[in-house]
């Protein structure tokens, strides 16, 4: 990252207090979630990190070059919130009145293996790795839509690839799938739309950042040739119009809203270890084992207790066995002989 403009923050100012910006989807930025909680009933731990990097010669690397990482904490998954406005005129000449519906939610994450039930990836992953990209939109009332398209992989620079076109359709089948999905209407109107994709990374960065645009409707979303409700069409179809006619005036116009969401993850390649995940887990030599603190005290307890409890069998013991020990009777013997009066 230090050939884009965009990640170099200062540039040899000579400044004593600097005050920058570092992007969440660019620059080498990643993040995890630290629990395993369903973030739509319980709030989930987040972690996001960079690298700064302090470099005194603008052309090489030197022992003197200080290297910051700055780690951001945040306690909730936070859900992209879209305001749908609601006009109603009750006479031509009155005061239009403005009804609020309360806006769905919507939200991008990224699940192990094929299929949305996969636990959700909160670490490095490798190349290769069967992922899941779930896009969800909850709602408290029925009636909104969801599409997306215009998806984009890229490294946090200048490497970039699309993966899903602006019709909702992969670019490469070989890298994602066709966008699915399914609703339910139990208590909360949600759905889920998710592509199934296999793990791949830009040579020689392990950053790997997914975006998508998202489009959420009041009613029905536009068509489009790979829309996710339609998935027996399988072939690319070619927008075609009658001549004559105006394709804007002859759709009612519907109230929606455009939204970006993305995704970041850490690939490592095959046999390639986690640095981080080897300091924490703490890898022990050859011959060695490691074992827990709260393992090792019970162990250690235990053991007291037993050699307690043998100590205490071996004194019962020994006790009991002087005390069934028949007496011999003593015999005295006199040397000299003598009367006795």
């Amino acid at each position: 990252y230090s050939y884009d403009p965009d990640c170099m923050y200062i540039n040899g100012t000579g400044r004593d207090y600097y005050e920058f910006y570092i992007q969440l989807n660019r620059c080498g930025t990643l993040g995890r979630n630290g629990q395993h909680d369903d973030s739509r009933k319980h709030p989930t731990k987040n972690l996001m990190w960079n690298t700064i990097t302090v470099q005194y010669n603008s052309l090489i690397e030197e022992e003197l070059d200080e290297h910051f990482k700055v780690t951001c904490e945040y306690g909730y998954d936070f859900w992209k919130t879209v305001t749908f406005p609601f006009l109603d005129v009750e006479v031509a000449t009155g005061n239009p009145v403005v009804f609020t519906l309360q806006p769905p939610e919507c939200y991008m994450e990224i699940r192990s293996g094929y299929g949305a039930n996969g636990a959700r990836v909160s670490g490095p992953v490798r190349v290769g790795d069967p992922l899941t990209l779930l896009i969800y939109m909850r709602s408290a009332y029925d009636g909104f839509d969801i599409v997306v398209n215009d998806c984009f992989a890229h490294n946090g620079a200048t490497k970039r690839i699309q993966l899903i076109d602006e019709y909702g359709c992969p670019v490469d089948d070989k890298l994602i799938s066709r966008f699915r999905g399914s609703w339910s209407e139990s208590g909360v109107f949600e759905t889920q739309v998710y592509a199934y994709m296999k793990t791949f990374r830009f040579t020689g960065s392990p950053a790997l950042y997914i975006e998508c645009d998202v489009r959420m409707c009041h009613g029905r979303c536009p068509s489009q040739p790979c829309h996710w409700r339609n998935m027996k069409s399988v072939k690319r179809r070619s927008i075609e119009t009658k001549p004559g006619l105006d394709p804007a005036s002859s759709v009612a116009p519907r109230l929606s809203e455009n939204i970006s969401l993305f995704q970041s993850l850490r690939v490592l390649q095959e046999g390639e270890e986690d640095p981080e995940l080897a300091a924490s887990t703490g890898v022990a030599p050859e011959g060695q084992t490691c074992m827990r603190t709260s393992a090792l005290s019970a162990i250690m307890v235990s053991c007291g207790v037993l050699i307690a409890a043998l100590c205490g069998g071996v004194l019962a013991a020994a006790r009991g066995f002087r005390r069934g020990e028949p007496r011999t009777p003593i015999h005295a013997y006199v040397p000299h002989k003598g009367r006795i009066k």
